[in-house]
């Protein structure tokens, strides 16, 4: 599911790090999966702890900063190189393991 607040991690673009052939394109797809998951996850959290009776500014400050960094992330996704993208995959499968407790 795609939050069209987030960048389209799926646009070609002609940098350095466009796929040059379909694996490289479904590397960028299966990464930027990741990313949205943990944006939606971020975004999620946001609005639960802002309808709480006395939310937590301070959880709701890093949540948006997490929820930012996904942004950029995917937005720079298109022109990461191969090492980028597989230390941005590392970290995303990190957070992914740590938000949902898996």
């Amino acid at each position: 599911m795609h939050d069209p607040e987030l960048p389209d991690h799926t646009a070609g673009g002609d940098g350095p790090g466009t796929p040059d052939n379909a694996r490289d394109a479904g590397a960028l797809h299966r990464i930027g999966e990741k990313i949205e998951q943990a944006a939606a996850w971020y975004t999620e959290q946001i609005h639960t702890e802002r309808r709480r009776p006395a939310p937590d500014p301070d959880r709701v400050e890093q949540l948006l900063a997490e929820r930012a960094a996904s942004t950029k992330a995917l937005r720079d996704l298109p022109e990461m190189t191969g090492e980028e993208l597989q230390r941005i995959e590392a970290l995303y499968d990190a957070k992914l393991s740590e938000i949902t407790g898996a």
